[in-house]
């Protein structure tokens, strides 16, 4: 035979197995905090002894740190004007509405130790045994709420190994303008995430020549940041080595030693670059392209050449790969431009991805500007286009203008 629902409602029996077996600890209380009724998970979420007086405050019976120590009741101790569960309990007799999910945390005496609870509660004003009382559900977030501090200190010591991370990265890019004669540089980096995996580096390789890159590992955030930081390490060895030999590498050497050094199976990870050598007496200038963005030579008449000379990315797989390299001879005035494809991607506006005519078209009406001008104004024209939007990818911008003449 069939138990019908309504039935169920109208039995005591069925309503005492439904308390007894949730997992919300349910009480009744009356105007001075007094316990009616409670069902067993109030027991349990105090860990308190079944033989307790119903007619006992709720702070005696829960085991409250402040009824326990100072041995009284509720509202009878002198925290009990600061707690929030007391006010909210006589509000809602106060003004017979009903609470939600307020939040209360409180020590607790448990087994004689101390607990620190963490609680929500809702309570709404009833009719029992003829009386006003309060109906009190309690829920235990102890165990979640520990879970998200535990989270927010794990996330605490992201942040902070972000901002080294950060800072080392920064410590790697040019601090100040190199003190070499016959060029003028300038630059600009703005990373998407705390860190990027872009790196570029200006170095004097000798008397007479420099070296300089952009590198941009792909996607970005840490794993590229950790990926940049080795090739730039990897780099800065062949600098002191070319520094204390007196050997220059060509840009297709240094390449191809990147290419051997990095390979895909062991850093799952590709990077481009463009390398330049350059000698500031003559105006030569030899690059070298590994699947990057083509470096640009800015004319001081608004002419932009694009050395348009590139092999495949680092890392893509090929064995003694043969980047091979170019020549052109910059005069005095030109610059030249190095940069990432973060840079173009975001030199649009409305999110808009095409950005290298764009970039290309607003270089020329910069090339009558000072160098440090230029970088700066390429960079707020990215800020302006996207407005409040994060940039996409990590962005930078390398000019060099060649003086020719000793400054």
């Amino acid at each position: 035979m069939l138990t019908n629902l309504s039935d169920l409602k109208e039995s005591n029996e069925f309503l005492n197995l439904l308390l007894d077996n949730i997992n919300s600890a349910v009480l009744i209380a009356d105007e001075n905090l007094q316990i009616h009724q409670f069902n067993d998970s109030f027991l349990s979420l105090f860990d308190r002894a079944t033989d307790q007086r119903v007619d006992s405050s709720f702070g005696q019976i829960a085991g409250c740190v402040n009824a326990v120590a100072e041995n009284r009741s509720c509202g009878e101790t002198s925290q009990c004007q600061f707690c929030s569960i007391r006010r909210s309990l006589l509000q809602t007799l106060l003004d017979e509405a009903p609470v939600h999910r307020r939040r209360l945390e409180r020590q607790f005496y448990i087994n004689g130790q101390p607990v620190t609870k963490y609680l929500e509660f809702s309570a709404r004003p009833i009719q029992f045994q003829g009386r006003r009382m309060i109906l009190v559900i309690i829920y235990d977030i102890t165990d979640i709420e520990a879970q998200k501090r535990e989270l927010e200190a794990k996330q605490a010591q992201i942040e902070k190994d972000l901002e080294a991370a950060a800072q080392i990265q920064k410590n790697l890019l040019p601090h100040h303008a190199p003190d070499i004669p016959r060029i003028r540089p300038a630059w600009a980096f703005e990373p998407c995430d705390r860190v990027g995996g872009d790196i570029f580096q200006i170095h004097r390789t000798g008397d007479d020549d420099i070296s300089a890159y952009v590198l941009d590992v792909c996607g970005h955030g840490v794993s590229a940041a950790l990926v940049a930081v080795t090739v730039t390490q990897f780099l800065q060895g062949l600098q002191n080595r070319m520094r204390l030999t007196g050997k220059l590498f060509t840009p297709e050497a240094v390449l191809d030693r990147l290419n051997s050094a990095f390979p895909l199976d062991r850093f799952d990870s590709f990077f481009t670059i463009a390398y330049v050598s350059l000698n500031v007496k003559t105006g030569k200038m030899t690059y070298g392209n590994a699947g990057h963005e083509p470096p640009l030579v800015l004319k001081p008449d608004g002419t932009l050449e694009v050395l348009a000379h590139h092999g495949t990315v680092i890392g893509s797989g090929f064995d003694a790969a043969a980047y091979g390299q170019d020549a052109v001879t910059l005069s005095p005035g030109d610059r030249l431009i190095l940069y990432t494809d973060g840079l173009t991607d975001n030199f649009g506006p409305d999110g808009e991805r095409d950005g290298r005519d764009r970039f290309y078209a607003d270089l020329r009406t910069m090339a009558a500007n000072p160098v440090d001008d230029l970088v700066q104004t390429v960079f707020e024209q990215t800020r302006a286009l996207r407005g409040k939007s994060a940039p996409t990818d990590d962005m930078s911008l390398v000019a060099i203008e060649y003086t020719a003449l000793n400054r």
